[in-house]
C-alpha cells in the first residue's frame, strides 16, 4: 500500500507540476503589454444614387436622366460621383428651352449635389444644369433644382403584434 500512495504522490505533484507550467511557460513575467493608439476604423462609403421621381428606379451615373419632367439630359459623360458633389458633361433639352434652343440639344454641364444618407444609400437632392449662351432667365431656372429623394424605409419591428 505504500508503494501505491508514494506512486500516487509522485504522480500528483507531477500532473501538478506540468500543468502549472503549461499554463505559465507562455507568459511573460508582468503580463501581456498593449501599446500604441487603438486602429481606427476605415469610414463607410454609403452607394450614392439619383432618381428621377415616385416610382423611378434609382440609378447610379445615368446615362439619361430626366428632372421634373421638363429637363431632359442626354448623353451624360461623368467627370465624378459618389462626392459631395457629381459631375458630368453631356446635352439637355425640354421645352423651357424652345424658344432659345429650337429642336436641337444644347452642350450642357451638370452638377448634382446635396448627398443625403438613407438606410443604407445616399443620395443627390439637388443638381444644377449650366448651358453656354443662353439668356439668364432660363439660365436661372436651371440652377439648384430639387431632386426627388426616396423615403426611409420603416424599420422592421423585432415583435410582431398578432
Amino acid at each position: 500500500m505504500r508503494r501505491l500512495g508514494a506512486v500516487s504522490g509522485i504522480l500528483t505533484l507531477l500532473v501538478t507540476g506540468l500543468s502549472g507550467g503549461l499554463l505559465t511557460g507562455c507568459s511573460e513575467p508582468g503580463g501581456l503589454e498593449v501599446s500604441g493608439p487603438a486602429p481606427t476604423p476605415a469610414p463607410v462609403t454609403l452607394p450614392v444614387h439619383v432618381s428621377e421621381g415616385p416610382g423611378r428606379p434609382v440609378v447610379s451615373r445615368p446615362a439619361t436622366f430626366e428632372i421634373t419632367g421638363v429637363v431632359r439630359l442626354t448623353r451624360l459623360r461623368w467627370r465624378s460621383w459618389g462626392g459631395p458633389v457629381a459631375e458630368a458633361a453631356g446635352t439637355v433639352t425640354g421645352p423651357w428651352c424652345a424658344a432659345a434652343c429650337g429642336d436641337r440639344p444644347r452642350e450642357a454641364r451638370v452638377q448634382f449635389s446635396g448627398r443625403i444618407g438613407q438606410d443604407r444609400h445616399s443620395y443627390y437632392s439637388r443638381v444644377s444644369v449650366l448651358v453656354d449662351g443662353l439668356p439668364p432667365e432660363q439660365h436661372n431656372g436651371l440652377r439648384d433644382l430639387r431632386l426627388f429623394v426616396p423615403e426611409r424605409q420603416p424599420r422592421a419591428s423585432a415583435v410582431e403584434e398578432p
